[in-house]
């Protein structure tokens, strides 16, 4: 029964050395996903403003 006990332990101690090496690395990861999401957004955006606004404003122009 000691056996399955210390077995027990170590496993919640390798546990907890997980869960801490990922808080440590979290903040990080999700600060990654929101860049990437920002970036997912604005850079079509950018896109349309500088390249097919002004094709657009060029083509109606003769109206």
């Amino acid at each position: 029964m000691d056996e399955i006990g210390s077995m027990a332990k170590m496993f919640i101690d390798v546990w907890k050395e997980m869960l801490s090496a990922l808080w440590e690395v979290l903040p990080t990861a999700i600060l990654f996903c929101l860049w990437l999401l920002s970036a997912i957004i604005i850079l079509p955006c950018v896109y349309v403003a500088s390249i097919i606004y002004p094709k657009w404003v060029e083509w109606g122009e003769g109206f």
